[in-house]
């Protein structure tokens, strides 16, 4: 499996498709001038328009 990745890999870059996004990578959120970036996604329970977010280590939910 190991070497399956690499050869694709390699073939990726060989291509010029180096920069494809990965799956669990942060991907910014643009929002007018603002530019926020984060890990996870939202909230199933976000109000419509915003995005929220629980802090872990405060247990507080921010939104944007």
């Amino acid at each position: 499996m190991k070497t399956m990745l690499m050869v694709f890999t390699a073939g990726m870059l060989s291509m010029g498709l180096g920069n494809v996004a990965v799956a669990g990578t942060s991907v910014p959120t643009y929002k007018g001038a603002e530019v926020l970036e984060h890990g996870g996604g939202c909230r199933k329970s976000s109000p419509p328009g915003q995005c929220c977010h629980m802090e872990n280590s405060t247990g507080i939910v921010h939104c944007h």
